[in-house]
């Protein structure tokens, strides 16, 4: 977590982050689009950072977080 912060939150809050939930392929992809902008990223760390990416925000976390909440009716009935 403190690779992270170390890594991404010198341009991005954390939300930016926090509010991807993308495969490890893609975590791996913004990795490398971050370090073409400027991002310092050492291989030591690259492994350790794409799988806490991927176990933290993940596309399966995000398919789980951002399920949209069914509607709740007045009465319950189904005919409202």
């Amino acid at each position: 977590r403190a690779k992270i912060k170390a890594a991404c939150t010198q341009c991005h809050n954390t939300s930016r982050i926090t509010g991807q939930h993308l495969t490890r392929q893609q975590w791996s992809g913004e990795l490398k689009k971050m370090e073409g902008l400027g991002a310092v990223i050492p291989d030591s760390d690259r492994t350790a950072l794409l799988n806490y990416l991927t176990a933290s925000f993940g596309a399966q976390k995000g398919a789980v977080k951002d399920a949209p909440k069914a509607a709740t009716k007045k009465s319950g009935s189904p005919a409202d």
